[in-house]
């Protein structure tokens, strides 16, 4: 009998444990990448501030704005000390800028406290610690499970490199018959972006097979030293592709499948990135969908503009993982130019990052609102005034705020595996409203985002093939009621709402669906107009940063030699141009404002007043 009785507990204790061990949702993990340069973060060791040359830290107050040009302190040590912090945020992956060996003296003014100057591809920067503090960093962080990504800058050497005076490396880098570096003129030619010296700095011949392999030996080296998780390849597209499927090829075999390869290919435009789209890269960073993330919640473009660019995308770059973004160190700040609700629209645009396909990367300071400056506050001389000041080293009361407000979204995508890993499927659509669905086997997630500035309330048909039951309110403040064969939804403004939802969804459910003009009370009309006197204009067109610069369709009508086009926006400065006849795009010749465009041109610009 005693015999019996211990063998059903031994039963019942494994089968207690077998519940308790099996995975009750996704077991794929949520990854969130935080992004941080090392020195603009946290001082662990103030006694390696002034590395080997005292001139080269020079501490920012908030009054000396030239300090930004030097060192400002952070370690690898502070990073390592910050590990539990960033784990409390929901961040299960850092990205640090580089930590190799910079040059020892300033460029034009500048010191290299980014890390994108080296000087020695086999030491860590003095400034920023040893090479055991590094090991230290990725070791904490495998014990925390989280991912350590280092940021590995092969296209350009210091500009005091001891390779420039050695003649026999003389033809690792580009220069032309007369041996003088090449200067990129025409940022359209892609030989002169491959060849020619980024910020002046000297350019690495990649195609050379030293040049190469000695790049892959670097890589070698620091996987097998640190046992990092993925490197982040810097300045991609001035690299021959080439070189990059033979580099990913190599480092997949050494490192296996599991170590991450995140590329840089910084264009605006989606089309560029196509060429990089299988060449072994996990993921691309989402340059071009940077943009039209801050031209739709910081500018207020239309929600319609912005599901066609994903719809585009997705059609363009079928095999192309993406690492999502709102800002990082080489674009401005999300809130640079807003000023009223600038924090709500910037967690509404990090509601979208936390809730649509993509990997999201997290600049460090974003998730407390660190506020970014135009140049013109500050200084016209680099960008550096825009958004890398030094990570605060306590938090305000508002920040402290913001930042619990920012856990919540981590907290939500890394509940629902449907909102990282679940198949991305549009619900409805118009100027200002926007609702997705994300499915993962039983798990059905509805988000909505409201754009406007007022509080929305819509009504959304249910299509044939999608069945809802009960609704469970997991974020935000809307409100949704279910009756017959549509949701009613009262939506707060400037803000998400996000509904887990029992029911069905059909696998033959469109993924992208139709445009509903409908517009928001914050909207005004606004009427452009082009003098076409000899009738040679068929069709006037504008397009800008409120439709990410696509030729918007809007209505359009023609009184005599007058051509007419009617444009909705919401409050704002814009820039835009006019497109005569689909092809030829021109500056308004009746804006108020002008300014020069990326490529030597003339933009227009417009000012919407608020009623």
């Amino acid at each position: 009998m005693h015999k019996i009785v211990k063998i059903l507990l031994t039963v019942m204790v494994s089968f207690l444990l077998l519940i308790q061990c099996t995975p009750t949702s996704d077991p794929v993990k949520a990854d969130i990448m935080y992004f941080l340069l090392i020195d603009r973060f946290v001082d662990g060791d103030p006694k390696n501030n002034w590395g080997t040359n005292p001139r080269s830290y020079q501490p920012y107050d908030g009054s000396n704005p030239e300090a930004l040009k030097a060192y400002q302190g952070g370690d690898l040590l502070g990073v390592t000390n910050s590990l539990d912090s960033l784990k409390t945020l929901g961040i299960s992956m850092i990205w640090i800028s580089p930590f190799i060996d910079n040059s020892n003296t300033d460029y034009v003014g500048w010191w290299p406290y980014h890390g994108y100057h080296p000087i020695d591809f086999y030491k860590v920067d003095e400034h920023f610690g040893t090479l055991e503090d590094l090991k230290n960093l990725v070791d904490e962080a495998h014990l925390r499970d989280m991912k350590i990504i280092f940021d590995m800058p092969f296209n350009q050497t210091a500009a005091d490199h001891p390779w420039i005076d050695d003649e026999s490396k003389k033809n690792w880098f580009h220069a032309d018959e007369q041996g003088k570096p090449f200067a990129i003129t025409d940022w359209q030619n892609q030989d002169q972006i491959e060849r020619g010296e980024l910020h002046g700095l000297p350019d690495l011949a990649q195609e050379n097979v030293d040049v190469s392999n000695y790049l892959f030996e670097v890589s070698k080296y620091w996987i097998e030293e640190t046992g990092c998780d993925g490197f982040r390849l810097d300045a991609v597209k001035h690299a021959p592709i080439s070189f990059w499927k033979n580099y990913t090829k190599q480092i997949r075999e050494l490192a296996g499948k599991d170590f991450l390869l995140f590329g840089e290919v910084f264009w605006g435009e989606a089309w560029r990135i196509e060429p990089y789209d299988n060449i072994g890269f996990d993921y691309l960073f989402d340059i071009p969908g940077y943009y039209a993330i801050r031209n739709t919640f910081n500018k207020g473009a239309g929600l319609g503009d912005f599901s066609r660019f994903y719809e585009i995308n997705s059609a363009k770059l079928p095999n192309t993982s993406f690492a999502t973004l709102i800002d990082n160190h080489d674009v401005a700040r999300f809130n640079v130019d807003l000023e009223d609700k600038a924090w709500e629209k910037q967690l509404l645009a990090l509601g979208w990052l936390m809730t649509a396909p993509g990997l999201p990367v997290i600049y460090s300071g974003t998730e407390i609102g660190m506020k970014g400056y135009s140049v013109d506050e500050v200084s016209s001389e680099s960008q550096d005034y825009l958004n890398r000041l030094p990570y605060p080293q306590s938090f305000s009361n508002e920040q402290i705020l913001r930042r619990k407000e920012f856990i919540k979204l981590t907290n939500l995508r890394s509940n629902h595996g449907a909102l990282s890993h679940g198949e991305f499927r549009e619900l409805y659509k118009d100027w200002s409203i926007y609702a997705y669905i994300r499915t993962q086997g039983e798990e059905n997630i509805l988000t909505c985002l409201n754009n406007a500035s007022t509080q929305e309330f819509i009504s959304i048909p249910i299509p044939q093939g999608m069945a809802v039951s009960q609704t469970h309110k997991i974020y935000g403040e809307g409100v949704i009621r279910h009756e017959e064969a549509e949701l009613l939804l009262r939506l707060p403004p400037n803000a998400m709402s996000v509904w887990a939802f029992e029911g069905e969804i059909s696998s033959d459910l469109p993924t992208w669906v139709g445009f509903t003009d409908r517009l928001s009370s914050d909207y005004q009309v606004k009427e452009l107009y082009y003098i076409d006197r000899d009738e040679s204009v068929n069709q006037l067109q504008v397009a800008g940063d409120f439709s990410n610069w696509t030729a918007g369709d809007y209505s359009t009508s023609r009184i005599g030699d007058s051509l007419l086009i009617e444009v909705p926006l919401k409050p704002g400065r814009y820039h835009y141009k006019l497109i005569l006849n689909g092809d030829t795009w021109i500056a308004d010749p009746h804006a108020a404002e002008s300014t020069t465009d990326p490529y030597g041109g003339t933009n227009s610009i417009m000012v919407v007043s608020s009623p």
